[in-house]
């Protein structure tokens, strides 16, 4: 058990402001490729 009982609390809300913090959504490439074919064809 650690010493420090805080460090443990830290750690929780730390995890849990890393699981409630909004993502910002990611770029995907799969849907530019069909963009892409489309400007050739």
């Amino acid at each position: 058990m650690p010493t420090d009982h805080y460090a443990v609390l830290r750690a929780l809300l730390r995890a849990e402001a890393a699981r409630n913090t909004p993502k910002p959504p990611a770029k995907k490439d799969k849907p530019q490729l069909p963009q892409k074919d489309r400007e050739r064809g």
